[in-house]
């Protein structure tokens, strides 16, 4: 992976026709589908308090967030009533079909991949031509990773082969406690794309957690089958700061290289902490400092690819 400050104005100009995909952002329309964690207001989550996002958030208002710098979009599940998986995909397709097949161009859906029967839902879930992948967090916070089921390796190596075989991706949401258990089921799957969400939730983001962290994702590159999203890291910041972002981004662009990863706004949970036209400044900073070569993968390229759109 090459990064340079020294891009000639010829390679800036380039940037005008990059593709620029959003590869996880969220959508939500309480009416149609329900959300525990929306309704709790006054309630407080791992990544700050969201009373000003519990309301709609519709195609139109990501729209209006992105200011039309998007070209095409991955939404990701996010929590729906179990029960209501489906509503979400059917929703989910609407808004794609809506924006004739653009935003969102895939969708990652919700499936419990630590039950041992996922071919029902996997075959209700394929219905929906928007499907690409699926999450189920595996690990939130080390404040409410205790109220989660806990990792099973068999069953989700299981399930994560039936993926696989279905022609899907895996969203991968874990926190550095589960990193060491993850992995190793992991490398029972190479045929299963895998794309490690938010950095892999860097709690600990002092010097030796930074350490830990590169030393980690050094370990996950080694499996040829991921990619890592560069997103939400306002989650565990729980501010803004342009120059952590670029800390953490270009850490991730030279242990994965650019055509291993993706950009992703988490909105409109980050919408909290940063604006789009701030994100998607520095966004424009990073890729700018890529080689030519490898600038349009950051850009979209790479969530092309990874998402099949």
């Amino acid at each position: 992976m090459m990064i340079t400050n020294a891009c000639s104005n010829s390679e800036r100009m380039v940037a005008a026709e990059w593709e620029w995909i959003d590869a996880h952002h969220h959508l939500w329309d309480l009416s149609k589908v329900e959300y525990p964690w929306l309704q709790a207001r006054g309630e407080a989550r791992f990544f700050g308090q969201p009373d000003p996002i519990r309301k709609n958030y519709l195609l139109a208002d990501y729209l209006a967030d992105t200011g039309g710098k998007i070209s095409r979009s991955v939404h990701v599940q996010v929590g729906a009533r179990p029960g209501d998986e489906l509503k979400e995909t059917d929703f989910v397709n609407q808004c794609s079909l809506e924006s004739a097949g653009s935003l969102p161009a895939a969708a990652v859906v919700a499936i419990d991949l630590g039950q041992k029967d996922i071919e029902q839902q996997l075959e209700a879930h394929l219905a929906f031509p928007v499907t690409r992948g699926v999450r189920h967090m595996i690990g939130k916070s080390p404040a409410e990773n205790p109220s989660l089921p806990p990792f099973e390796p068999e069953t989700w190596v299981r399930n994560w082969r039936r993926l696989a075989d279905a022609g899907l991706a895996f969203d991968l949401q874990l926190t550095e406690d589960q990193y060491g258990a993850v992995f190793s089921a992991l490398k029972q799957v190479p045929d299963l794309p895998v794309a490690v969400c938010h950095l892999a939730s860097p709690w600990d983001r002092s010097s030796q957690g930074f350490r830990r962290w590169r030393k980690w994702m050094k370990q996950f590159a080694e499996l040829p089958n991921t990619t890592l999203k560069i997103s939400g890291l306002c989650m565990f910041t729980q501010t803004w700061d342009e120059a952590v972002f670029k800390d953490w981004a270009e850490a991730s662009l030279e242990i994965f290289g650019a055509d291993r990863c993706m950009l992703g706004s988490n909105f409109p949970v980050d919408s909290l902490y940063v604006d789009y036209e701030q994100l998607f400044n520095v966004w424009q900073n990073v890729v700018s400092q890529c080689s030519v070569d490898e600038a349009p993968d950051l850009a979209g390229r790479t969530a092309a690819r990874f998402y099949k759109l």
